[in-house]
């Protein structure tokens, strides 16, 4: 039997490795969203509406959503620490080098770690001028 008369048995077109096992053309494109790249963004906002239609929701404008509203994070805690701390936590941090010490009490010391004071903050609003800062 030759090559040819191999590659046109029936035995090896069943097994023909340039056919897609799915029977899909495999130059098809999947379109973008979803799971693994299937499905459309079409597609995902019809998922959202039934989402909601199955949660009861009239109308997507009875949701109250704030599109200004800030995201909610962490208040941070602007503590002053004197001399006297800051030394107290920088004695304990090197005893902490002997292994008594756990990360916890580590962590609570960490300003005894700081050589200077921290920069202050300055807080950017939306729409604040950036002129200023790129010179």
């Amino acid at each position: 039997m030759t090559r040819t008369e191999r590659s046109t048995s029936p035995r090896a077109i069943m097994k023909d490795r340039t056919e897609s096992k799915s029977g899909y053309d495999k130059s098809l494109r999947k379109g973008g969203a979803g799971s693994h790249n299937w499905g459309s963004l079409e597609d995902e906002l019809k998922h959202e509406y039934e989402a909601l239609e199955d949660e009861g929701v009239e109308d997507a404008d009875e949701l109250d959503v704030d599109a200004n509203a800030a995201p909610v994070g962490i208040d941070k805690t602007n503590t002053v620490l004197s001399d006297d701390d800051v030394k107290k936590a920088r004695e304990f941090r090197e005893q902490g080098l002997d292994g008594e010490a756990n990360l916890s009490d580590i962590a609570r010391t960490s300003a005894g770690a700081t050589s200077e004071n921290p920069a202050p903050s300055v807080e950017v609003g939306r729409d604040a001028a950036t002129s200023i800062l790129s010179s």
